[in-house]
């Protein structure tokens, strides 16, 4: 009778035991505005909305300007905007001295320049797939015109063969 009420008393539930769960938060990242870096930012956004004139005349102004570095940033957020032959090429190549420079402001910079860097690559990456792929194409589309041209002279010989009787016809 004790080993059954020992067996018993096995089997009986046991309530569960809750063990505490720690839950971190992660930490507030706190981003303080640069003043010089909002104000890029934004001349990148008015870029997008300024109409061919109006970028000529941006390019115009910042010929004017000094060699400060948050001027060469725009005078490459500027060339990239144009997106004429080789300007994301020379956008890139304006970014270079920058990526590597040791003053306040470039410091200050550097994240943003290696964005556009990196963004000016990817686009000129896809600009050069772009043409291969329409290279491919025109030259497809230049190998359908032939054939076609080709099924059509078959088509003209075809019907201009006169018409064989039949086998077994009454010549």
């Amino acid at each position: 009778m004790a080993a059954c009420a020992l067996l018993l008393g096995a089997c009986a539930a046991k309530p569960p035991v809750q063990t505490p769960v720690l839950v971190q938060t992660p930490p507030r990242v706190v981003v303080v505005a640069d003043p010089q870096l909002t104000e890029l930012l934004a001349y990148q956004s008015a870029l997008r909305l300024m109409t061919p004139s109006e970028l000529v005349k941006a390019q115009l102004d910042l010929s004017k300007a000094d060699h400060a570095p948050p001027n060469t940033i725009r005078r490459a957020m500027l060339q990239a905007t144009v997106r004429g032959t080789g300007d994301l090429a020379r956008a890139q190549a304006l970014l270079e001295p920058l990526l590597t420079a040791t003053g306040k402001d470039a410091q200050l910079l550097a994240p943003l320049v290696q964005l556009l860097s990196s963004q000016y690559g990817e686009l000129r990456r896809q600009e050069d797939s772009i043409d291969k792929l329409n290279t491919q194409l025109r030259d497809a589309q230049r190998r359908i015109d032939q054939l076609n041209e080709k099924l059509e002279a078959l088509k003209n010989i075809e019907r201009s063969l006169s018409v064989r009787p039949a086998a077994g016809a009454p010549k």
